[in-house]
């Protein structure tokens, strides 16, 4: 019977045991590749920085012959050296399957300890882990421009031209990075990633519904061996993830095993990563946004695809007024009132007012808080049943900062928000964000056929084409919208 017993649980231990990944030639030293060269150095941050007083060591992959005069193809990875980057970036480049790519491999920021009996404090998971957009803001506005000067790089301001990568925390932050700022990177590859609740992650697979495509191409790697922790499932959240950025029609890939939370699938496999990233990098560099014309994001019911902001010469304002014939005229005055085609005015204080197409909701929000609440206009003009009615979207350590609003003849309210403008159905759902150059305070619809919505963004007023139709209350008869779907 123990020997029976002793057998049965050899056997179990097998079969949990993690399969083993093993590299490819392409991960291996090769005699007949020319090699690159490895700069080590190390970082401290300024006091004026976003992370002041951290210490970080890097090292920067040049490859075999490059050229410091000319703009540099380039790939960040989060952690340091991993999957073998330096050897891969040689034998794909001597292939000529990626560009001859400069590699930065960047650990995380370190405060060191105040003394021998205190630990240092270590800024991995704050930098790494967080949707903000902190890191990204280091790393592009501070880090690289500080190791271009210091060492006589020059990187491509293309973003087609630059990647981004990392490891289980890294990975989140590598996604966070390019998710930010598009402008700068355009390729991510990450490796059981951390698309859990540890600062805001799990929110991140509705985000990718929810937000207008951008241009990204991504992969991802997890295994169901993967972390399940107090903060969540990282095998189940890097497929939400892939589900997400697949129904939202990203150029998304992925490679799901059996490995557990480390690096050596990732490893394994970022060779045939890095063709996919880079795939006619010779002919067409360009990451386009919904390539295929597959997504579903919701905000096509109002935009045409390809269709884009644009920026309205000599206006500054943080206010929209519509006139009669549609042209908008923006001021720096108090918060709009709304008015009724009797010429009721409603007001909030601190925040901005809107009512429904039939006239008989107001909608009031508040800068200070992430709801919209209604009231119900009853025929005398009185408000009743007043409540918290929309939930905004929100970053997790901040407000969305509700300013302006407005409808459309469906019902649809917009909003105007730090994430840009929200848009909820006629049962109050956020169903889409839609993306602006800069934060908007005011948000309303004019032009011809007040089919063109235009945002107010302090400095600068931007507009852009709709296939909606947008209502001014004060200036039109009721119109009753559609039912929702509940």
């Amino acid at each position: 019977m123990r020997l029976t017993l002793a057998l049965l649980l050899l056997v179990r231990v097998v079969l949990a045991a993690e399969p083993e990944f093993p590299l490819t030639e392409d991960s291996k030293p090769r005699a007949d590749v020319p090699k690159g060269t490895i700069i080590k150095d190390a970082y401290t941050a300024k006091e004026g920085s976003v992370f002041p007083g951290t210490q970080r060591d890097y090292q920067i992959y040049l490859p075999a012959g490059h050229d410091k005069t000319k703009p540099a193809a380039f790939m960040v990875f989060q952690d340091g050296v991993i999957y073998q980057a330096p050897v891969v970036f040689d034998n794909l480049i001597a292939k000529k399957d990626i560009p001859p790519l400069v590699g930065i491999f960047v650990k995380p920021g370190v405060i060191p300890a105040a003394n021998d009996n205190a630990l240092p404090r270590f800024n991995r998971s704050y930098e790494y882990d967080s949707i903000t957009p902190t890191y990204s803001q280091f790393l592009i506005d501070e880090f690289l421009p500080a190791i271009e000067a210091k060492h006589g790089l020059k990187l491509s301001t293309d973003p087609n031209q630059a990647a981004i990568s990392g490891n289980s925390s890294g990975g989140i932050c590598a996604f966070m990075v390019a998710w930010h700022r598009p402008d700068r990177f355009r390729r991510v590859f990450t490796g059981v990633g951390t698309y859990v609740g540890i600062h805001g992650a799990d929110q991140l697979p509705v985000l990718v519904r929810k937000f207008e495509p951008k241009p990204l191409r991504v992969f991802l790697q997890s295994g169901t061996g993967d972390n399940n922790l107090y903060c969540g499932d990282w095998w189940m959240a890097n497929q939400m993830m892939e589900r997400s950025l697949t129904w939202a029609g990203y150029d998304v890939n992925h490679a799901w095993g059996e490995g557990g939370h480390n690096q050596k699938h990732a490893s394994q496999i970022f060779p045939e990563v890095m063709r996919w990233l880079w795939r006619d990098w010779q002919t067409d560099i360009e990451v386009k946004a919904n390539p295929k014309g597959e997504s579903k994001w919701k905000g096509y019911e109002v935009f045409e695809p390809r269709t884009t902001w644009e920026s309205v010469a000599g206006a500054a304002a943080h206010r929209l007024q519509v006139q009669t014939d549609g042209r908008i005229v923006g001021t720096k005055g108090k918060n709009p009132r709304a008015v009724d085609i009797k010429g009721r005015e409603y007001s909030t204080s601190g925040g901005s007012c809107a009512l429904s197409p039939d006239q008989t909701l107001l909608y009031c929000s508040n800068p200070q808080s992430n709801f919209i609440e209604s009231a119900q206009i009853g025929p005398d003009g009185a408000l009743r049943h007043a409540q918290a009615f929309v939930v905004l979207d929100t970053r997790y350590d901040a407000t969305c900062a509700a300013g302006g609003m407005c409808v459309d003849t469906n019902g649809w309210l917009y909003v105007a928000t730090s994430l840009g403008i929200q848009v909820c159905d006629q049962a109050g759902r956020v169903n889409f964000i839609i993306p602006t150059p800069k934060q908007p305070y005011d948000v309303c619809f004019g032009g011809k056929d007040l089919s063109e919505l235009f945002i107010a963004c302090g400095d600068t007023i931007y507009k852009r084409p709709t296939k909606a139709k947008g209502v001014v209350s004060g200036q039109m008869a009721p119109i009753k919208p559609p039912a929702p779907k509940l």
